[in-house]
């Protein structure tokens, strides 16, 4: 009974946190997909739909610092039900929108809920880690990265069928008030073994990682926002293959991910974010210059080959500068780096859009890539000063 207890609760755990994961990759993929659909709703322009995407990132910021210091206080099992709960009330939100005025007032819900959650589910998985002394992150980073699959696919063909954006989007918030209600009950951090007190990691080094993170996220949310808008608009895609652009790419992210623990050992992390880097930036490119929807997905497919990797590498790097106590600390400022870069990256795309076109925007994004693959290398191959 001592040792099936633990297997059992550990198995519990671990799927409660992988579903948490997909649920919430579920709506951003639904998202995507929608996005099209959200703008005709609302008749807002180019740069104004990427102003108001920023809103979500604007929101988000503060939650995710204040998430963090609350995480080590009460430790981030205790709210993970109750942020997925309050993701799932703001989720289907945007769908009733028909204007700027209103669209505003939602994406700030939206973003302080997707900045609770998703500090709450990261700092979850890093305690999990290490009680259980195994690696659990990118598993679960390819959980959202197979749940975007999931929601963009689905709500591209919600859409094919004459769905509008309301009723996929509540279909997502039951899904994720579900998985809320059914998370068990996760062995409390304060009774694992208390790991070896040592001095943080530079502060200059996690703040790197932090700015890497953003780099990030930043080509990962801009290439899932604005690929559907492209295919469908620029290269003529119908609403169900237009679906498929962030669904292929989070499809790759997905193997991507399920792959990254083999590549990420000790030791590779430079090279591993370097390749991604480089990846992703190509990808970029080759989406704005591609003749069709044929060469747009295959572009996206190789983007999100090279994104699958950073972030999950990026928070394990974190993870293993952060002194006992600190991780929800660290990773929130992390993800509320990873944020500003979703922050800067829809009016970026959106502001360069509406100067110049939208496959100019879309290449621009190389450059973030061309950052990582260089900038990347240099700061992992600093020393690790705390346990993992």
């Amino acid at each position: 009974m001592d040792v099936a207890e633990p297997v059992s609760a550990r198995a519990a755990e671990k799927r409660g946190l992988l579903l948490a994961f997909g649920v919430f990759g579920s709506f951003w993929g639904a998202w995507a997909a929608l996005l099209p659909a959200v703008k005709a709703q609302t008749g807002v322009s180019d740069g104004r739909l990427g102003l108001a995407l920023a809103v979500i990132a604007v929101a988000a910021v503060p939650a995710t610092l204040v998430g963090g210091r609350v995480v080590d206080r009460i430790g981030a099992t205790r709210m993970l039900p109750a942020t997925l709960l309050a993701f799932a009330i703001c989720a289907p939100l945007p769908g009733l929108s028909h204007g700027l005025a209103t669209l505003l007032p939602v994406f700030v819900l939206l973003g302080i809920a997707s900045g609770l959650l998703d500090i709450a589910v990261n700092a979850a998985t890093a305690s999990w880690e290490r009680w259980e002394t195994a690696r659990l992150m990118s598993a679960g980073h390819a959980a959202f990265s197979a749940g975007v699959v999931v929601g963009s696919v689905s709500s591209g063909l919600a859409r094919q069928q004459g769905s509008g954006p309301f009723p996929v989007l509540l279909v997502i918030a039951l899904v994720v008030a579900v998985v809320a209600w059914r998370q068990p009950s996760y062995r409390s951090t304060t009774d694992a073994p208390p790991a070896p007190r040592t001095r943080r990691g530079p502060a200059g080094i996690l703040l790197a990682l932090g700015v890497l993170v953003a780099a990030a996220f930043l080509l990962e949310d801009a290439l899932q926002s604005w690929s559907a808008l492209h295919l469908e608009r620029g290269l003529g895609a119908s609403p169900a293959v237009s679906g498929l652009g962030p669904g292929l790419f989070a499809a790759s992210m997905a193997v991507g991910r399920l792959l990254g623990h083999v590549a990420s050992r000790p030791g590779r992390e430079h090279m591993v974010v370097a390749a991604g880097g480089l990846a992703t930036g190509v990808g970029a490119v080759l989406l704005a210059v591609a003749p069709g929807p044929v060469w747009g997905l295959a572009a996206l497919t190789l983007a999100g080959a090279g994104t699958s990797v950073l972030a999950p590498v990026l928070f394990s790097a974190i993870g293993a500068r952060s002194a006992p106590g600190r991780e929800g600390a660290d990773l929130s400022t992390a993800s509320g780096l990873g944020y500003v870069g979703f922050l800067a990256g829809p009016p970026l795309v959106g502001a360069v859009s509406a100067a110049t076109s939208l496959p100019t925007a879309l290449a621009s994004l190389g450059l973030f890539g061309l950052l990582l693959a260089v900038a990347g290398p240099l700061v992992l191959r600093r020393p690790v000063t705390a346990p993992r």
